[in-house]
């Protein structure tokens, strides 16, 4: 991974990006003002390097049924909207400039690409049914594109030789568009993967698998023990969640992640040694830039997440929005546009996620994070929630 963003430039960058916000935004102002902050407080938090006191915008506050769109996102600027690839029903839109694509899409090919390997098998939808979805998910006359196409795109720009296990089906898809309306989808089978496998194992050549892990699991459900013997010359990277059993219209058994990675260990003969170097999960949301990387940690029993080199990241509590020492709460991320222009109010990030402190610094930065989970919001009504019912009104 690429070294950290110097603190120089993220200070300038911030500083630069938290006026533009301020300024674009009339849902910012709001926000600050119903926490008692004006620009000249935001400044002063930047100058002290006290980032924590930033106030951020709920991530849920995207959401397209939320109806605030219009001002979370600055459409006049060149560019197109970033839409989360789940298929809930309930999308985010993010305005994203040509810049900031660039960068997401980077960020994607760093933690999606391993090095020295060039051969992979996807368990994801293929370019071609993403591609069709971002363009269904085109709004406000403005182009878009699904999250999950970023990655799609990373690693088709890494891997020389690579399958994705779900595609369409075009030769029955013509006459089923023509009565029914809908494509027909095909995927591949339990043979032809592990006939993938075994050539990369007979070849005896480095492999990364993964994607979505709620269409990984039913592969590996009906693979024997011991049926491959690869060790350190398999990459497993998994991504989007899904580990409670739904990934949007995706469905499937709750998955223990202790056990996916046995399961693992055992079908690919992957000493214990490798999981902390060649099992990772990425933390990526389509409401921020950022992906973090998390490898894992037999001592922790989950994925040990590292804070993105373009973010800087804290846990707060759910009701005061404070960050913390320890313990768990929620994830705020400060990430800024890297050309100081944000085209979305997104720069101070309130994610709806919990998280537990692993490391952090004096100054409550959090370096290492594990244990994620959704929050369930029914349960809290903390201030992080008034605000985004204030600015609703």
């Amino acid at each position: 991974m690429e070294e950290r963003a110097e603190d120089s430039d993220f200070k300038y960058l911030l500083y630069e990006n938290i006026i533009k916000q301020w300024e674009k935004f009339d849902y910012y102002r709001i926000i600050c003002k119903k926490k008692g902050y004006r620009l000249e407080d935001l400044k002063k938090i930047i100058n002290n390097e006290e980032y924590y006191h930033l106030p951020s915008v709920i991530s849920t506050a995207f959401k397209k049924s939320r109806g605030l769109v219009k001002n979370l996102n600055d459409l006049s600027m060149d560019g197109k909207f970033q839409v989360s690839s789940s298929t809930s029903g309930d999308p985010s839109y993010i305005y994203t400039s040509p810049v900031e694509s660039a960068r997401v899409l980077n960020n994607y090919r760093l933690t999606f690409g391993i090095d020295g390997v060039s051969k992979a098998l996807a368990f994801s939808p293929s370019i071609k049914i993403l591609s069709a979805i971002s363009r269904k998910s085109a709004y406000l006359g403005k182009k878009s594109i699904a999250r999950m196409k970023y990655a799609l795109d990373a690693a088709l720009l890494h891997y020389r030789d690579i399958t994705f296990t779900v595609d369409i089906n075009v030769i029955l898809t013509i006459p089923s568009l023509v009565f029914k309306g809908n494509p027909v989808l095909k995927k591949t089978s339990l043979q032809e993967v592990i006939n993938i496998i075994k050539e990369s194992e007979k070849n005896n050549e480095n492999i990364s698998i993964g994607g979505i892990v709620l269409l990984l699991a039913p592969y590996l459900d009906q693979m024997k023990k011991d049926h491959f013997t690869f060790n350190d010359n398999l990459h497993v990277v998994l991504s989007g969640g899904g580990y409670s059993g739904s990934k949007g219209s995706i469905k499937g058994k709750k998955i223990i992640k202790s056990q996916l990675v046995e399961s693992i260990s055992n079908i690919f003969g992957m000493e214990r040694k490798y999981f902390s170097t060649n099992i990772k999960d990425i933390y990526g949301f389509t409401e921020c830039a950022s992906t973090h990387e998390g490898y894992w940690s037999e001592e922790l029993g989950d994925f040990k997440f590292t804070t993105w080199k373009d973010s800087r990241a804290y846990i707060v509590d759910p009701e005061t929005e404070k960050p913390l020492k320890h313990g768990e709460g929620l994830l705020k991320f400060i990430t800024p546009y890297s050309d100081g222009n944000p085209s979305s109010c997104n720069v101070s990030l309130l994610q709806c996620d919990l998280a537990t402190i692993i490391n952090n610094q004096d100054d409550y930065m959090v370096t290492e994070f594990s244990y994620i989970k959704r929050l369930q919001t029914s349960s809290v009504e903390g201030c992080a929630y008034k605000a985004e019912a204030v600015s609703n009104k």
